[in-house]
């Protein structure tokens, strides 16, 4: 058998550390933060043998990732998974349960307790060691209040985050299945729910009606009967008689409860969607947990030879012989394993142990579990290795440190953490590609940041204490069985970029001469048309970041959706989040703050958040919002300007029923249902839009925005684009996800920039349609539509930067191609055609991003993901 264990994570402000074992069977990972399915794909990890996930806390560091994750195993063809962690751990995964959801996959949790530690398996005999922080108490759940025009309510307000409340379209035909990644609340075939009978035979716990939703989210084996999902092959249509426009949340929460032919007492039952079922509330438990591991003993060479001449017969006694029990011969003497077998020995100990803080050291070095293997257990084993996950406060610690020294000398300590791994480029294909790209203009195309030099110095911390203990490297490994030891073969030493370009200039490579010598013809007429003065475009100084330009799961040069757009004296606001938005910002923004005079920093673009727009629930578009708001609260002072969040009604759901596992400030999020602030309620004066209106003046008010409204357009329920006029007199339209939209147009009139998906290339029309996407030309036909200025396009599909096809002359609108990392002012994106040239080049089937994805092409898994990406 060979073992070991592998260091995916250090932990950097893109990726929490994660790790993950390797076994002949399969392969475990510990945490799943966000970004680890994006740095699997960068450092060609395989999925298709992970089959369990722990978790060392119930915290978005550590479970960001996980609804991502699940949803791409599912789609790589992984059947069952097992979760295990800490207490909420169920009910934090099943809060997504309104956009991640597989039929194809089963999901079970474990749950650890402070009197229930212990885990087994084929390969590992696990103890989960769970710690407290001083002086722990357990908070009462914070009291939400449901929106103002919720279905679940009446019409009259009360305090709560929530500013309004329900759902989507006047034009739109009715949702269809199969839409990528999923979420449509419409599409029943991909859900199977948990049945419950109202009233008659209610669940006996709140751990009962977790794992109920939960089986009801991941349903691998319920197809029929009770457990079918009550909309399944229903269509919901819109009543022609209504008054004003219906909307599908309005139709679906109609359809919560559904009467079949199945009766209780001779009573129809009324069956409940689990995607639907409330949650019981929980509060958060902020407890870690450590790991100790140990592999299967090792039995050593079976001895037929002597076991014959004990007097075992050959057959059953010789198994049993091997799975260590002591047999009888048939003249009654007992022969014993030890006997027959030469070289067993007790399997590998390793551990991975998070302590967070000082407030949890306490607790970890008095814990009884860890003794045994610091020289006071009566079997006397050792730990082969311990991954540390705590940061430097935690490792200069006396107590901690006097805890490490107990292990003795032989065991090889690993340190997991960003304080001490410094924050290097993992993104490497994305960075190498920027480095590219800034040969156009460094300042549209600035290279990413890092700094390889960590901020403080590991031998300094622990100096004279006289253990082995290493930094962590992405991939680096530490071998189990047979052998131990630590293995840096697969590691990578870290990306240094240049700011001069003569590696492109003098390259060897035809199509990057090329390029070079045609980013420089751009470059001069760029310079020509500047020196006739600057065109005048309003807003001309508001800069737009494309944060994540590609569609469905991230992928090593696009990251999922996410636009940030800076306005001058008014702060940033983010149009979607998706999963590792944050530590997009990171790179783009300078890093942390470190001193005073640094000149740029991500938290300056926290604390001037001003508002969020999260277009759907698809989890492609959202996921990095936790974080976003994570930090934006631990920013937050008294004089902060509140915090505006406009998205779908189910999206505020999720946001509070994840509060109850995690404190992350939700509660100082204003919140405004996109439903309620749909452009045509605003013409009808709409008693929703009424409502909404007091959270939209004060939101106007510290934005600079003087209009906002959101757009139903076609793509899944609950979906939307947003129109934004700011007072200074430029205006901004982001479509979401959708196909053409008229309703887009007609709001987005007279637009300054439209942001707009281009999904597939032009060849691909059928897919779109299908998916409901646009394709490149349907973008643009939108942005002459509604008379845009400029169309930025984005979302595309392809794995690797390709440039779109299209004919940019005599076109009404000028088009321009977004970029991870791309930062461009409106008074400058007229000049971005003229970096198509170059750009069709540096990405042509020459280039070395085309022959890499031509060489992975004949990859299963990818091949797989990239059909799920369209």
């Amino acid at each position: 058998m060979k073992a070991y264990l592998q260091v995916l994570s250090t932990g950097t402000a893109d990726c929490p550390p994660s790790v993950i074992l390797h076994f002949d069977s399969q392969r475990y990972m510990i945490n799943c933060g966000e970004g680890t399915q994006r740095l699997c794909m960068q450092q060609k990890v395989r999925f298709s043998k992970l089959k369990t996930i722990l978790f060392t806390r119930t915290h978005w560091d550590c479970i960001g990732g996980t609804p991502g994750m699940l949803l791409t195993l599912s789609d790589v063809g992984i059947r069952n998974m097992r979760l295990l962690g800490g207490e909420n751990l169920t009910h934090a995964i099943i809060s997504t349960r309104h956009f991640v959801y597989r039929n194809t996959m089963a999901v079970d949790t474990v749950e650890f307790t402070k009197d229930s530690g212990s885990y087994r398996d084929e390969n590992l005999r696990i103890t989960a060691v769970q710690v407290y922080p001083d002086n722990f108490e357990r908070s009462l759940p914070y009291e939400w209040s449901a929106p103002p025009t919720s279905p679940n309510r009446s019409n009259s307000s009360s305090p709560s985050n929530s500013a309004a409340a329900s759902p989507v379209p006047k034009h739109r035909d009715s949702p269809v299945t199969g839409s990528k990644r999923s979420s449509d609340e419409l599409s029943p075939s991909t859900s199977t729910p948990v049945a419950a009978v109202e009233d008659e035979h209610p669940p006996k716990s709140d751990t009962e009606i977790r794992k109920m939703i939960l089986e009801g989210m991941f349903n691998l084996s319920k197809s029929n009967g009770i457990n079918a999902h009550p909309l399944a092959n229903k269509k919901v249509k819109r009543d022609p008689r209504a008054p004003v426009p219906q909307t599908d949340v309005d139709m679906i929460e109609a359809a919560r409860t559904v009467e079949t032919s199945h009766t209780c007492g001779g009573a129809p039952v009324k069956l409940v969607n689990g995607r639907f079922m409330d949650l019981p509330r929980t509060t958060p438990n902020t407890s870690a947990i450590s790991y100790i591991c140990q592999s299967a003993d090792y039995v050593g060479k079976f001895n037929k030879e002597a076991a014959v001449a004990l007097g075992v017969k050959p057959g059953k006694l010789f198994g049993d012989l091997v799975n260590g029990k002591s047999v009888q011969t048939q003249s009654g003497d007992t022969v014993h394993p030890h006997q027959v077998i030469s070289g067993g020995r007790p399997g590998r100990v390793f551990m991975v142990v998070d302590c967070p803080s000082t407030d949890y050291v306490s607790g970890v070095v008095s814990a009884k579990d860890f003794e045994r293997f610091q020289g006071t257990g009566s079997d006397k084993l050792t730990a082969a290795c311990i991954v540390h996950l705590g940061g430097h406060s935690v490792l200069s610690h006396p107590e901690y440190k006097a805890w490490m020294q107990r292990f003795g000398p032989e065991t090889q300590h690993i340190i997991a953490n960003q304080e001490y791994c410094s924050q290097k480029l993992i993104w490497r294909s994305q960075a190498q590609s920027c480095y590219k790209l800034s040969a156009l203009d460094s300042n549209i195309f600035p290279l990413p940041y890092y700094n390889n030099t960590p901020t403080h110095v590991l031998s300094t911390d622990l100096q004279g204490l006289g253990v082995k203990a290493d930094l962590a490297e992405s991939m680096m490994t530490y071998l189990l069985e047979p052998s131990t030891g630590l293995e840096r073969s697969e590691v990578i030493p870290p990306l240094e970029l240049f700011k001069d370009h003569s590696s492109l200039k003098n390259s060897p490579k035809d199509y990057l001469r090329e390029y070079y010598s045609l980013a420089m013809k751009a470059q001069e007429e760029i310079a020509k048309e500047k020196a006739f003065g600057p065109t005048e475009v309003p807003g001309k100084d508001v800069v737009l970041t494309a944060l994540g330009t590609g569609s469905s799961h991230p992928s090593k040069y696009r990251n999922v959706s996410a636009t940030i757009v800076e306005t001058p004296k008014h702060g940033t606001f983010l149009l979607d989040t998706g999963e590792g938005t944050y530590g997009q910002m990171f790179r783009q923004f300078g890093g942390y703050r470190m001193s005073a005079d640094q000149a740029n920093s991500v938290d300056d673009r926290i604390k001037n958040l001003k508002g969020i727009f999260i277009s759907h629930l698809h989890a492609d578009h959202h996921l990095g919002i936790v974080t976003l708001i994570d930090r934006w609260n631990q920013f937050r002072t008294a004089d902060t300007d509140p915090l505006y969040l406009i998205a779908p009604l189910k999206f505020n759901s999720f946001l509070q029923e994840l509060s109850d596992t995690q404190d992350f400030g939700y509660q100082n999020v204003r919140y405004i249902q996109s439903e309620d602030i749909v452009h045509w309620r605003q013409l009808q004066h709409d008693h929703r839009y009424r409502i909404a209106r007091p959270a939209l003046m004060s939101l106007f008010e510290t934005s600079g925005f003087k209009d906002i409204q959101t757009v139903d357009v076609i793509h899944c329920p609950w979906a939307y684009g947003i129109s934004m006029t700011h007072k200074d007199g430029w205006k901004i339209v982001y479509s979401g996800d959708t196909r053409p939209s008229q309703n887009l147009v007609e709001a987005g009139q007279g637009a300054t920039v439209l942001l707009h998906e281009a999904t597939f290339e032009d060849d691909m029309e059928e897919e779109a349609l299908k998916k409901r996407h646009s394709t490149t030309k349907e973008a643009i036909m939108v942005g002459e539509g509604m008379e845009a200025k400029h169309t930025l396009l984005t979302h595309f599909s392809q794995r690797y930067p390709k440039i779109p096809r299209f004919d940019a002359e005599g076109k009404s609108t000028i088009i321009g191609i977004c970029f991870d990392l791309m930062s461009v002012r409106f008074g400058e994106i007229e000049y971005l055609a003229k970096f198509l040239p170059a750009l069709e080049v540096l990405y042509s089937p020459q280039s070395d991003e085309a022959k890499e994805g031509e060489e992975e092409d004949n990859d299963a898994e990818l091949k797989i993901l990239q059909k799920q990406s369209q």
